[in-house]
């Protein structure tokens, strides 16, 4: 064998080498259940991005009703306090007290007699027959 063919035979082996790898690469089963999975990772990858900016947006909105809702509440705490005087005049203003229990100037005493019973003498009706019933 000369040196030309031995290079040349080289070089197809080399050749068919690459070209049997692409083809088994493509065509076996394992590379095909590699690409599917890949693409269902990518999927999932892109939902879940989604899904972290919807939330996202989801709680900016939140948050922002919720500055509303105290913005108004404090509107409302000011509009009640500047308008407050203008019904009531500074002689009947009566602090409001509702940590006391008392009313003024009188404190009120409950009495009791007897206890309380918790059931009645008569029968209340309710499980009587109508043969009974009258």
């Amino acid at each position: 064998m000369d040196k030309g063919m031995l290079t040349y035979l080289i070089i197809g082996f080399v050749i068919g080498f690459i070209i049997c790898f692409i083809f088994i690469s493509v065509i076996s089963p394992k590379a095909r259940k590699y690409a599917k999975v890949k693409q269902e990772l990518d999927q999932t990858k892109d939902e879940l991005i989604a899904q972290k900016q919807m939330i996202a947006k989801h709680f900016s909105h939140s948050a922002e009703i919720l500055d509303n809702m105290a913005k108004d509440f404090r509107r409302l705490y000011q509009h009640m306090a500047e308008n407050s005087t203008q019904f009531m005049d500074s002689g009947n203003i009566q602090s409001l007290d509702f940590d006391s229990n008392t009313d003024s100037d009188e404190t009120k005493e409950i009495t009791l007699d007897k206890q309380p019973r918790d059931y009645s003498d008569d029968s209340s009706g309710l499980f009587k027959t109508d043969e009974n019933k009258s």
